[in-house]
């Protein structure tokens, strides 16, 4: 009787094993664009891919327009749990540690090509991905490429001189706010759900984005002008709590670290084909396209280099490197 006894409880354990190794993991994601946007789809093509290679066992649920807040109160809730991943810029973790501001450094990403070589077989993305999750305990997957941000102006710009006492509109970011004090500009933090109407009301003269960001928030009804300063050329990522996405089965982490890499890798080249389209539309909506010296720009921000310590000056001068 107790040979059966003990038979009997391995059998209960390892069928309580099993159905708990086949419980539904739902995870709920964030974004602050709108379902019809290409970063909402990308979140769409992640966690339909993710859901299929899983068989249903991981339920994905999307959030789309900021519904669930702004993009630092979304990943802030993701140390809480409310939200499981985030679709945002890596900038936005500077707050937790300053290396995560190099995200959105002037100039250090030359062009699409230079940030797919980062990304790809030089391999500097994923270990700068990597020192960032021990610094902030965040993990990022995938890198999709945004296009360059571009300054909506209600005064034509030409040269950094020309941003003389011009209210810019900035991310509450370390660097996007050196960055414009260092061109000349007064850079006035904002989150981005206020920028069209400040631009209306005169509150602020400039903002900066990518081309697909200014149709999206219809900068062009507000202001006349766009800046092409190419001034930064960003990318979106998938922010997950470290904590959360570790503690998954090994399994789960493959497939949403295969799966969001190729729903970004997506997401970069629909924004490489869309952007002459972009510029085009703009003009159509009344635009006045600007080819600023971006050289001048380029020397301004020179100087701003110094303002970071030893260890974020090496990682600029590695991700520089690259391609050289």
């Amino acid at each position: 009787m107790k040979l059966k006894g003990t038979l009997a409880a391995v059998t209960i354990a390892v069928m309580a094993t099993a159905a708990n190794a086949q419980e539904t993991i739902r995870l709920q994601g964030a974004t602050i664009a709108p379902p019809d946007n290409v970063w909402a789809k990308v979140g769409d093509r992640f966690a339909e891919a993710v859901e299929k290679r899983t068989d249903g066992r991981v339920d994905m649920n999307m959030s789309y327009s900021g519904s669930l807040g702004n993009a630092g109160e979304t990943i802030e809730a993701l140390k809480f749990g409310s939200v499981d991943f985030v679709i945002q810029e890596v900038s936005q973790l500077d707050v937790y540690d300053e290396l995560a501001g190099l995200g959105a450094y002037p100039y250090l990403i030359r062009d699409a090509d230079h940030f797919k070589q980062i990304f790809g077989d030089a391999g500097v993305g994923q270990e700068f991905y990597d020192e960032l999750e021990k610094r902030t305990g965040y993990k990022l997957i995938g890198a999709g490429f945004r296009g360059s941000r571009e300054m909506a102006s209600r005064r034509e710009v030409k040269t950094p001189e020309d941003l003389s006492g011009l209210k810019m509109r900035v991310p509450n970011q370390v660097t996007y706010r050196r960055t414009w004090e260092t061109l000349g500009a007064s850079p006035v933090p904002m989150p981005s759900l206020e920028v069209y109407t400040s631009l209306q009301q005169g509150i602020i003269d400039g903002a900066e984005n990518p081309l697909e960001a200014h149709l999206r928030s219809k900068y062009y009804e507000a202001v006349p002008y766009v800046i092409l300063t190419h001034h930064v050329n960003p990318y979106y990522t998938f922010i997950f709590s470290a904590d959360t996405f570790n503690g998954l089965p090994e399994d789960v982490q493959k497939v949403l670290q295969e799966e969001g890499e190729a729903a970004m890798d997506w997401a970069t080249e629909e924004i490489l084909g869309s952007i002459d389209g972009y510029r085009k539309t703009l003009e159509e909506n009344g635009a006045t396209i600007v080819e600023p010296d971006r050289e001048a720009f380029r020397a301004k921000l020179e100087p701003m280099k110094d303002m970071y310590p030893e260890d974020l000056q090496e990682w600029i001068e590695r991700f520089q490197n690259v391609g050289k």
